[in-house]
């Protein structure tokens, strides 16, 4: 029996944080299982996963550097500033943002600066993940995107310096600081789509697998968790993701959901457990993809 390309297969790596770490998991499965990635979309996390994956085309060499990357002082001292109690763990992207806002920390930096982190510490981390690389050093096609905050318009990075397009597109609103380029004010492109299959689609791709790493919405008890109007504001949010996550993941023909549980944005403790679980999960939708991209012939 012999495996025949028929198809193009573009990879959407979604937003999450730390969660996002299951990209590396996921990434291992399909090149252990021979599947094809012919082009990557990235946006926040996966962003970074990509265009690390898309230069090196290892993704052994990924998650070494990512390890390194987590070990560095630079990298410990932001999440030492970024910590949160234990009782704050269970909350999800942008949620942090909430919970900050709600013991008055956030609310007292946002009087003073844009972000948490400053711009000069936020190029220094980008710098120790790709240096001074451009999108021409890349040995397959890729493309992550942002969100202007002037015009509200996503931004797409296909060319230039990778350190500027990995700012942009991880930038969190809030914590990170908005990238200032040719007149455009830049955040996070999970602002406009936590999984990217809208921007996979500029590849023009015959098969796209979206790997989507946010938590879902759980129930709440009003009298417990809707205190005042700050909670309804980020309740409401949290709805309107979760309903936007929905349609989106129709857009693409596989989708890859990694059981991560609760865990928090920027809890990276858990690395090998994400990098596990995204492996489980992109095995158990190996036949239904070996079945969709490859023609069967004797």
């Amino acid at each position: 029996m012999r495996l025949r390309r028929k198809k193009k297969v573009v990879l959407a790596l979604g937003a999450g944080g730390a969660r996002g770490l299951a990209h590396i998991g996921v990434i291992r499965a399909l090149n252990e299982a021979g599947i094809p990635i012919d082009a990557i979309a990235g946006v926040s996390f996966g962003a970074i996963i990509g265009a690390l994956y898309s230069l090196y085309l290892d993704i052994d060499v990924v998650e070494k550097k990512l390890h390194e990357y987590m070990d560095s002082p630079l990298f410990q001292e932001t999440s030492r500033n970024m910590s949160l109690p234990q009782s704050d763990r269970a909350l999800g992207f942008f949620e942090k943002i909430q919970a900050t806002v709600q013991k008055g920390y956030f609310f007292s930096r946002a009087l003073s600066r844009q972000s948490v982190v400053t711009p000069e510490t936020f190029v220094l981390h980008m710098k120790e993940l790709v240096g001074d690389q451009d999108f021409r050093d890349l040995k397959i096609p890729y493309r992550c995107s942002s969100v202007d905050l002037i015009t509200g318009h996503p931004i797409i990075f296909s060319e230039g310096p990778l350190c500027t397009a990995l700012q942009a597109s991880c930038a969190t609103p809030g914590f990170f600081p908005p990238v200032s380029l040719h007149g455009m004010l830049l955040v996070d492109g999970g602002v406009a789509e936590m999984m990217p299959v809208f921007l996979a689609k500029t590849f023009r791709p015959d098969y796209i697998i979206g790997v989507d790493v946010t938590r879902e919405i759980e129930p709440i008890i009003e009298e417990q968790d809707l205190h005042h109007s700050l909670d309804v504001v980020f309740r409401s949010y949290d709805i309107t993701r979760d309903f936007m996550n929905i349609y989106i993941d129709r857009e693409a023909d596989c989708v890859i959901r990694p059981d991560i549980g609760s865990c928090h944005w920027s809890d990276f403790k858990f690395f090998d457990l994400y990098v596990e679980r995204g492996f489980i999960a992109a095995r158990t939708k190996i036949p239904e993809i070996r079945k969709r991209v490859f023609l069967f012939g004797r």
